[in-house]
């Protein structure tokens, strides 16, 4: 029984309403990989941009968030996960400004690139936050939620591209299907703050910067040389 009650007692208050903030930042990334298909006309045409720099805005998102994904989950690891997941909101939102307020398809491309970035910080500090913050019984229905969110993105991504597009919000034109991102960040980032616990690994490993460590390189030295 005391122990019953002292596992209750430790369980977050908060923890369903920071669920709902975790999935705001599982949201925002594959909507904005979905979003941006159904956009490539306008901006092609306002550009007058090459198909290799289509392929650009595309790719530039999608290669540099699967490239710096599982960094990103370390870096929350290491120096906890609220602090990466808001650092990563509001690289995100910055990002979708450079990209909302593009004058060029360099910039444009630049945007998608550190939206990328950004959104392989803040996406991993979801599901690691919602594996420590839920208990076990929990954690099942928890984890739905975050399944779910994917399918729902990939829909909302396109339905949403093509409302904002048609619906020409404030004249903005394609422009918009980034900017949507700005009020729900300023939203999700200051609730963050307040409803999110801070949690971390115990034993987090550092980052491998360079890429190699000296045992590694004695190893590949020594095959190379046939022992």
């Amino acid at each position: 029984m005391i122990q019953s009650h002292d596992a209750k007692d430790s369980l977050d208050p908060r923890r369903w309403s920071a669920l709902a903030i975790l999935l705001t930042g599982a949201f925002l990334p594959p909507l904005d990989f979905f979003i941006v298909n159904v956009a490539l006309p306008s901006i092609r045409e306002d550009f007058q941009a090459s198909a290799s720099t289509m392929q650009l805005i595309i790719s530039g998102y999608a290669t540099t968030y699967a490239v710096m994904l599982i960094t990103g989950g370390r870096l929350g690891d290491l120096y906890g996960r609220r602090n990466v997941f808001l650092a990563g909101m509001v690289a995100f939102a910055a990002a979708s400004a450079l990209c909302g307020f593009a004058w060029s398809p360099a910039v444009l491309i630049t945007g998608r690139i550190l939206q990328g970035f950004a959104a392989a910080i803040m996406a991993p500090q979801a599901l690691a936050s919602i594996n420590a913050i839920f208990p076990g019984h929990e954690k099942s229905k928890a984890l739905s939620f975050y399944a779910l969110t994917f399918g729902v993105a990939s829909m909302a991504g396109l339905f949403l591209g093509g409302a904002l597009i048609a619906l020409d919000v404030f004249g903005l034109g394609w422009r918009a299907i980034f900017l949507i991102n700005l009020p729900v960040i300023a939203i999700a980032a200051p609730a963050a703050l307040v409803m999110l616990r801070e949690t971390r690994s115990e034993h987090a490993r550092k980052l491998d910067i360079i890429g190699w460590r000296p045992r590694r390189f004695a190893f590949v030295w020594t095959f190379s040389r046939g022992v």
